[in-house]
């Protein structure tokens, strides 16, 4: 079993991103906002006839913002989603998932995302006072990349590897246990070691320093298209486990106006995932995308599209935006379990809820 992640605060450095208004309000929104004003943050500035005052939330993003995997909050901010619900989003960025978690635990942040195996460690195995709200990405978006003269193509081609990582303890960990453990693979015959993600990380495995490791789906796209040895695993096909939860602290969830903020901003999310779906070329959504962020793929728009379609499968998934399924978070518990990040005999129903993704606009 793994050390859990360490549980202190760390600063938060703020992203630099765009936070789009609008004026011309209706004035159920600015009521809406007023009654808001005083809960969770920073008061905003006094309200006026065409700038309503709008609910201060603070996103806590694990990577920085600019990346793909955070298209809908980047475009729900473009478009002004965000202010249609009433809401003033500013994103900071902490590096890793228990930063995030205690900076939700803590007030600083309302609303995070996290591995779902980090959900389950805290809920379920350290007894954090947050909730599963939503889920965002319901099929992993990590990958295990090896050379194809020694492939890691099975969950079962894991047993005797030595794995890289770019951290212990978190969600790349929790994914190799589980891919292991559904291979029959123990995971005493799996070893993991530290790598620096980035370029040149594919001379890890050429230099047997490590047989594999694990990355994001935009850069295994990258590299399969620049190395064509390299052999990409994707976990879909053999766990449930890897998806992202949006997460809130039970604190906030408990006060009407946080807990009507929240709602407030995955109807933001959805709304932003819908956009991009419909938007069947992705030329309008890049473009938007690089009018507002720097984002490093988008010099490359074919790889980029091929990189958002996959993001966009797995908002799909589940067959409903968002929503998580009570089956396949079972599964996703039972896997945990298998590997020791949760204890077994515990009722992982209670951990989430989809009750926020039914809320109407007031």
């Amino acid at each position: 079993m793994r050390s859990p992640d360490a549980m202190v605060l760390r600063p938060v450095p703020r992203d630099h991103a765009p936070v789009r208004r609008r004026t011309g309000w209706a004035a159920s929104a600015a009521a809406l906002a007023v009654v808001l004003a005083g809960c969770g943050g920073a008061s905003p500035a006094r309200a006026t006839a065409d700038r309503p005052v709008l609910f201060p939330v603070t996103f806590i993003n694990v990577v920085p913002i600019q990346s793909l995997t955070y298209t809908p909050e980047m475009i729900a901010d473009i478009t002004g989603l965000f202010e249609r619900e009433g809401l003033r989003v500013e994103f900071q960025y902490v590096q890793g998932s228990a930063g995030a978690i205690q900076n939700v635990l803590g007030g600083t942040g309302l609303v995070t995302r996290i591995g779902d195996s980090e959900a389950m460690a805290a809920i379920g195995g350290r007894g954090d006072a947050v909730t599963a709200v939503a889920q965002p990405s319901q099929r992993s978006t990590l990958r295990v990349v090896s050379l194809a003269d020694d492939p890691v193509r099975t969950p079962a081609d894991l047993r005797g590897r030595v794995v890289g990582l770019a951290s212990l303890g978190g969600a790349s960990e929790a994914l190799v246990d589980t891919l292991a453990a559904a291979g029959g693979v123990a995971e005493s015959d799996v070893r993991k070691q530290t790598v620096a993600l980035g370029p040149g990380v594919l001379d890890n495995v050429r230099n047997g320093r490590v047989d594999a490791y694990v990355d994001t789906m935009d850069n295994a796209i990258l590299l399969q298209q620049q190395e064509p040895d390299a052999v990409v695993l994707d976990p879909f096909d053999s766990t449930a486990s890897g998806t992202q939860m949006y997460i809130a602290s039970q604190r906030a969830l408990a006060d009407p106006a946080r807990r009507d903020a929240v709602a407030r901003y995955l109807r933001a999310i959805r709304a932003a995932m819908q956009t991009v779906i419909e938007d069947e070329s992705l030329d309008r959504t890049l473009e938007q995308l690089g009018t507002h962020y720097d984002i490093p793929i988008l010099g490359q728009p074919e790889l980029a599209k091929a990189t958002l379609r996959d993001y966009i499968a797995s908002w799909q998934a589940n067959g409903d935006l968002l929503r998580t399924v009570p089956e396949r978070w079972e599964r996703i518990y039972d896997e945990s379990a298998r590997v020791g990040l949760v204890p077994a005999g515990l009722e992982p129903a209670d951990w989430f809820t989809n009750d926020l993704l039914t809320t109407t606009p007031s």
